[in-house]
Formats: structure tokens, sequence, C-alpha cells
């Protein structure tokens, strides 16, 4: 499965749209995310994502570099992948743009109609309100685990959309007790296949320029459905 692939499927969840409604489980954690949200400005971490395709029993891994700032009114979000398929991902309040610098290429996808899904979808963890989690999933607090010297919380999300449901099964989300921010999350999707991202160094409320979501001029620019 190529990451140009995995790409548009990401874009496809963000059209599916979600319902929201009351959950009452995991609420001390819940009420933990409530405040950090709050105080919330920019965070940046080292992604590592292994995606597994059940069908030929293979696994791909990305490494690189995940930057969030919050501004009023707007989210932005980058990461950039190094390696032979290398590629950047920025995404803000109206627009997600992927850039291919093997073939100076950026493809321009319009979200504004589904922003604050493509906001909980990529950025899930990160500044997010525990209302916002019982607002999209069903939650089940797992046992307490350690991983990366930290402790983390564990939870167990299950979208309440049908829509969402039918091209994402359920998502795991570790989140440290010490940054509030996640160390790593699992993508559940049909088939089998899943997506397991680790993110380590992380750093929160951190100066970020605005010109680091900046993509290069001089690139062709495609604009996709």
């Amino acid at each position: 499965m190529t990451s140009r692939f995995r790409w548009n499927r990401a874009v496809l969840l963000l059209s599916l749209g979600v319902i929201s409604a009351p959950a009452q489980q995991a609420p001390d954690v819940l009420a933990r995310l409530d405040r950090f949200a709050a105080t919330f400005r920019s965070a940046q971490a080292t992604v590592r994502a292994i995606t597994h395709t059940a069908v030929i029993d293979e696994d791909e891994t990305q490494t690189g570099v995940l930057t969030i700032k919050k501004e009023p009114g707007n989210l932005r979000y980058r990461i950039a992948f190094s390696g032979d398929n290398a590629f950047t991902v920025v995404v803000d309040d109206h627009e997600a743009q992927v850039y291919h610098p093997k073939i100076d290429e950026i493809q321009r996808y319009d979200i504004r109609k589904y922003r604050d899904l493509a906001q909980k979808m990529l950025l899930l963890g990160f500044g997010t309100a525990g209302r916002e989690l019982a607002a999209n999933y069903d939650i089940r607090e797992l046992p307490r685990e350690t991983l990366d010297s930290q402790a983390v919380t564990h939870l167990e999300l299950t979208p309440k959309s049908p829509a969402v449901l039918q091209q994402l099964k359920k998502v795991e989300l570790w989140i440290s007790e010490r940054s509030q921010c996640p160390v790593q999350q699992k993508f559940y999707f049909p088939g089998g296949d899943y997506r397991l991202v680790t993110f380590s160094g992380v750093q929160v409320n951190l100066v970020v320029q605005s010109s680091l979501f900046e993509l290069p001029k001089h690139a062709r620019r495609v604009k996709m459905n």
C-alpha cells in the first residue's frame, strides 16, 4: 500500500462525519485532558509510524517530525516524513496539502466542510479535550502501562458514527501522565490492517514559527477531489 493511497484513505475518513453524544467512561482522564486542552498552544515530536497491510502480511515503517501550532481560530499541523519516499503533510483549518519532493508536486484537499473532524482524526490526543473524545467515541480505560520510561493512561476508542466504523474499527491511545500528550496511537482498519504511531521527544508549548507550515512556492499544485 503506497503512502499516497494511505493518505487518500485518511482524507476519505474526514468526509464521513461524526455523531456527538455524551459518554461516562474514564471520567478522571477526560477531566485531565480538559484541563490540559485549555493550556495547549503547540507541540513537536519525533514520529515513527508502522503501517501493516494484512492481505500481504507486510509492514512499512516511516519516520519523521510532527509539529502542531494552535492559533486563534486555527490549528496547524505539519508532519515531515524522511527517507526514500519522503513527503510532507500540512493541514490548517481549510486545506490539507501533501508535498512530494521527488516530483515537486503539492496535492491540495479542501477540508473546510470537515475542519473539526480533520483536527480530531489527525491530532488525536494533542490538546484534544476530554469532552471531545467522549462526544465522538465510546471510551474504555485499559490498565495503566509504562511506555518510553513514563507512566501512560491506555484508552480504547470506538467511533460512535456507523459511517466512520466502516473505515475505522477502533483506536488505542496511550497518553503520557507527564506531558498529557500521546506516546502511542494504534488505528485498526477493516480487513486486519492497522497503523501504529509512536511519539518520542515530545515538547509542549514551544515557540513555533508560522513559516514552518509554508510549502515550496515553486512546486506544482494539483487540486484533489
